[in-house]
């Protein structure tokens, strides 16, 4: 239901808001870190649209409308998700097809389209078009963790929604059944207010990978890099954690506050604060499929200039 949406109170008004006041707009943009809630809230806000039963501006969530919707199987509700990390123009077809027939038993037609900004440019096109001229009696609801690779053409043609990442507390309450008491602090502080990331990821593994392979660069030693994309992706969201650590205990000198428990290197807070927005300006172009040798020798000069 949209009431379970956590920490995200800004949102939650927006979606209530239009069912409440029945102006539910031809498209959305939910954009955000990865684990902040954002498919989970493009799912509920479709059973909302769709509910047999509403109430108080929100779905039921026992009516058929809403099981099928939670079950994936929805005639009138359909998810695309990339394809080898990919959006093809054959599946943005396709859908316009499923979009332009009439409803079959919901209210309206929902598409909701995960990791958006993963359409390629002809699928990118095509589905312009699709915003330019909606069908009718359908919602578009395109979620991002990365709205940046979106063309500008299809982010002005949405209602932007976004979401930010959790406190700590609503963290607390999310992951607390789905780690162990000795790794809930750590996932916590790891997650860095992504909750969604805890139990797909094991932070402790990919902290103590981290360190190895941060060490692997200092050392030259160029023979165990990055496996593939996805742990390239995590290796830099935990430096950029690295980073911060560094800047925070030069201000206050207390290891407790640190994310990765450990001061681990000193250098300067400049030096810190440029290598960071270094490795960030790297971590969100690896979707360009960067060449691996080329990016680790790059960021080695960085962190070794670093450290």
């Amino acid at each position: 239901m949209l009431k379970d949406i956590e920490g995200q109170p800004k949102a939650l008004r927006i979606l209530s808001g239009t069912i409440k006041k029945n102006s539910i707009p031809t498209a959305i943009l939910i954009s955000g870190e990865i684990g902040t809630g954002k498919r989970f809230a493009a799912n509920n806000y479709a059973k909302a649209i769709n509910c047999l039963n509403p109430t108080a501006n929100d779905s039921c969530d026992r009516c058929i409308s809403c099981k099928k919707i939670d079950a994936e199987i929805h005639p009138d509700v359909f998810l695309i998700e990339p394809e080898n990390d990919e959006i093809k123009i054959d599946t943005i077809r396709k859908l316009e097809e499923k979009l332009y027939l009439k409803a079959f038993e919901g209210k309206k037609k929902i598409a909701i389209v995960d990791d958006s900004e993963k359409m390629n440019t002809s699928a990118a096109n095509a589905f312009l078009k699709t915003l330019e001229e909606p069908p009718d009696n359908s919602v578009i609801i395109l979620i991002s963790s990365n709205e940046d690779f979106l063309p500008d053409t299809i982010k002005s043609r949405c209602v932007k929604i976004y979401f930010a990442p959790l406190p700590s507390a609503d963290c607390l309450r999310i992951i607390s059944g789905c780690v162990t008491a000795e790794d809930l602090a750590l996932n916590i502080n790891l997650s860095m207010g992504r909750p969604g990331i805890v139990g797909k990821k094991n932070l402790r593994e990919e902290k103590d990978l981290f360190f190895s392979l941060l060490n692997n660069m200092l050392t030259d030693n160029s023979k165990n890099i990055w496996l593939d994309k996805e742990q390239m992706r995590t290796w830099f969201d935990m430096a950029l954690v690295f980073l911060r650590d560094i800047v925070v205990y030069n201000i206050i000198e207390n290891e407790s506050c640190l994310l990765l428990g450990s001061s681990h290197k000193r250098c300067s807070t400049s030096k810190a604060l440029k290598a960071y927005d270094e490795l960030l300006k790297i971590r969100k172009l690896l979707d360009y499929n960067l060449n691996k040798s080329i990016t680790w020798n790059h960021t080695a000069g960085i962190m070794k200039s670093l450290l």
